[in-house]
């Protein structure tokens, strides 16, 4: 992950807050809740919470779990 968005959780997994991540992301795609939301599904990474809002959730931790090959 690249380190100036991102922390080593406290399991040592890289980590991101949803705020920091959407504001990366954005500027690429309005898509980020629905592609966190389908990697959450599939295992990818966690976050608390059923769904994510801009504002509300900027310091929802996002933690990547496994890296798909």
């Amino acid at each position: 992950m690249n380190e100036d968005i991102g922390r080593s959780g406290g399991d040592g997994r890289p980590a991101v807050d949803f705020g920091t991540l959407f504001e990366r992301y954005v500027t690429i795609s309005d898509k980020l809740v629905g592609v966190l939301l389908r990697a959450r599904k599939q295992g990818l990474v966690h976050f608390e919470g059923e769904m994510l809002w801009q504002g509300r959730d900027d310091h929802v931790v996002i933690t990547l779990l496994q890296l798909h090959a």
